[in-house]
């Protein structure tokens, strides 16, 4: 039987084009990289010239997020873009013009500031461990 209406979370699924990004960025804002203000300017900065440039509500635009910590806790803030898998370190709001312009608008890494790499997929990666469904399930499954 079909559903009638549509469900909250699929409805603000829809409104944010989740599903149409050709591209994700994560920003790191809490972790022991980059004093916090550094790391608040730079997200402040980041979703406006999203937003201005209009790459956070094209088709095929850019979705960006704020992570509190992405573990490397060195030069940042950090940022990764995905699915390229591209990490970036001391990302100032001058550093994240250049990612936007050379990187989400050009396609080109910004070599500069860019440290690693880790595609999705990633045909170079391992398989993961057949650990079984009892060993991966973890507590109360």
């Amino acid at each position: 039987m079909a559903r009638m209406s549509e469900t909250k979370i699929e409805a603000t699924s829809r409104a944010l084009r989740l599903g149409q990004y050709s591209r994700h960025i994560f920003l790191c804002v809490r972790g022991d990289c980059a004093p916090v203000e550094q790391s608040k300017e730079s997200w402040t900065f980041l979703k406006r010239r999203l937003r201005q440039l209009k790459l956070d509500s094209a088709l095929g635009g850019v979705y960006r997020s704020q992570v509190e910590c992405l573990r490397v806790c060195l030069e940042g803030p950090i940022a990764v873009v995905y699915p390229d898998g591209t990490w970036y370190r001391r990302c100032t709001p001058e550093v994240l013009e250049r990612i936007i312009q050379e990187h989400l608008l050009e396609g080109r890494a910004v070599e500069e500031y860019a440290f690693a790499r880790n595609p999705l997929p990633n045909p170079d990666a391992p398989p993961l461990p057949d650990l079984g469904r009892d060993e991966a399930a973890g507590p109360g499954e």
